[in-house]
């Protein structure tokens, strides 16, 4: 009597079809592997064990830092070190008419997650707009003191802030024009609304949805608040005649106009866009260099 055979299994491998949308991102690449970081931090352990043993080790350390930190920068910049990713079969399949418009942060060919805003104004905006906003302050504090005292009362009070003699002067001449007092509380306030214009220009586009909203309620209140808390120190001359509903009014005036200048600005991309070679300018030089030898 023979005994049975026994059974042979038999394993049969199924190639793995790569496929590529038309139109999509190449994904062809990735980033390529580095020993550099565990090389920095092997040396780091060095420098600190050589403390407590002995100096050479120390400086084997120290020689495995710079050259952990000259790997993990020549890994990145000037350009990043990629590798390919085999692919043996690759077919293209239409999915379809592409879409007219899409967000840049909805984009699947942007690479990275994005970081809201995209999207902000020149430096110039700022400036730009924290001037015509200080105008439009101005006009309001002008007015204040036209109905109230004289045209140069509220000049004389800002000029304050620097010139102590003020501190002491009667109501009659904080009244008197002064021309030291003119330009002294001109720079004044020329040099707080661009610097506050430029916070704007920074903030406002982080209010997503309410940018003019923003501008016009929430900064004036935001910044009268704090120069309620603070005006004791700044500036106690002012603090005795301010009226604050004007005072908050001439904020608001501020944040509109500014606000309205700075929205209707050129917007350009954050350098979230660009890559780490492009941040540090080095494409740039590159392609100057470039152009200068053609």
């Amino acid at each position: 009597m023979t005994s049975p055979e026994p059974e042979t299994t038999t394993t049969t491998t199924t190639p793995v079809e790569t496929v590529k949308v038309a139109g999509a991102p190449d994904r062809s690449e990735i980033p390529a592997p580095t020993s550099a970081p565990i090389v920095f931090a092997f040396g780091t352990t060095l420098v600190f064990a050589g403390l407590v043993t002995n100096p050479f080790v120390s400086v084997v350390g120290a020689v495995c830092v710079c050259k952990g930190v000259l790997g993990w920068w020549f890994d990145v910049l000037p350009r990043e070190s990629m590798e390919p990713i085999p692919v043996e079969q690759q077919d293209v399949i239409d999915t379809g008419p592409e879409p007219r418009e899409v967000p840049r942060h909805l984009d699947p060919a942007t690479p990275g997650r994005l970081v809201l805003p995209v999207e902000i104004p020149r430096i110039r905006s700022g400036i730009l707009g924290g001037l015509a906003g200080g105008v439009a302050m101005a006009v309001v504090a002008i007015i204040w003191g036209a109905l109230n005292y004289s045209v140069w009362m509220p000049i004389n009070l800002l000029a304050a802030m620097v010139l102590s003699s003020f501190n002491e002067a009667e109501a009659s001449s904080l009244m008197q024009f002064n021309v030291v007092a003119f330009f002294v509380a001109l720079g004044i306030h020329a040099s707080v609304s661009i610097l506050v214009g430029m916070v704007l220009a920074m903030i406002m586009p982080m209010a997503i949805g309410f940018p003019r909203i923003f501008s016009i309620i929430v900064a004036p209140l935001t910044w009268s608040l704090v120069t309620y808390t603070a005006m004791g120190v700044i500036d106690p001359l002012l603090e005795q005649w301010v009226d604050w509903w004007w005072f908050i009014g001439s904020q608001v005036a501020f944040g509109a106009v500014a606000g309205f200048f700075i929205a209707r600005s050129e917007r350009i991309e954050t350098i979230q866009f660009l890559t780490p070679a492009e941040r540090l300018g080095l494409e740039q030089t590159r392609a100057q260099g470039e152009g200068g030898e053609s």
